[in-house]
């Protein structure tokens, strides 16, 4: 048996979530072939987060019929559900990006005139913000600020707008990239 045999078949013995790993992993290796690049993977670090809210929890979620591994953030019948993280962020990260796709879960019975708030805090400062009804996944790319210190605060926030009520709202695979570069 040839590696790439035995690769192939421990492939078919992984889960699908393990399988977004490997793809993740590939690509990490691509990207260093064309410059050393810089990851944080938030549903990776999710134990690690400060949480509020209903339904708070990394699971696959699907929305418009496809399935993600997603961070589930139902909005409390008051007030909004919160997710921070502490990123710890090299001194050399340059160019970075925050990437991630918003959606409601199938099954929401979320009527087509309200919305459900998605936001983006960084540091306490609004960076993003939309608001959403439709089911299907949206794919979002938003440039990051250049951080003074080496730790950022990042919240993923969900409001329901005065009612909660279906509001199954999901972040599917959100993950901030950045290029490393030698300047200190």
């Amino acid at each position: 048996m040839t590696i790439l045999e035995e690769i192939i078949e421990r492939l078919h013995q992984l889960s699908q979530e393990d399988l977004r790993r490997v793809r993740a992993f590939i690509e990490a290796l691509q990207q260093e072939k064309r410059g050393a690049s810089w990851c944080f993977d938030f549903l990776e670090h999710f134990s690690q987060a400060t949480t509020v809210g209903m339904e708070v929890k990394v699971a696959p979620a699907t929305c418009g019929g496809a399935t993600r591994i997603a961070l589930w953030e139902h909005p409390p019948a008051s007030g909004s559900a919160r997710v921070a993280y502490l990123v710890p962020v090299p001194a050399e990260v340059r160019a970075m990006t925050l990437k991630f796709a918003i959606g409601i879960r199938d099954g929401a019975e979320l009527p087509s005139d309200r919305f459900v708030a998605f936001r983006v805090l960084v540091n306490g400062w609004k960076l993003w913000s939309a608001v959403k009804s439709s089911r299907e996944w949206e794919e979002h790319a938003v440039a990051m600020p250049q951080f003074n210190s080496d730790l950022a605060r990042i919240e993923f926030i969900t409001d329901g707008l005065g009612d909660n009520r279906w509001n199954w709202a999901v972040w599917a695979e959100p993950r901030l990239e950045g290029r490393m570069t030698e300047d200190k």
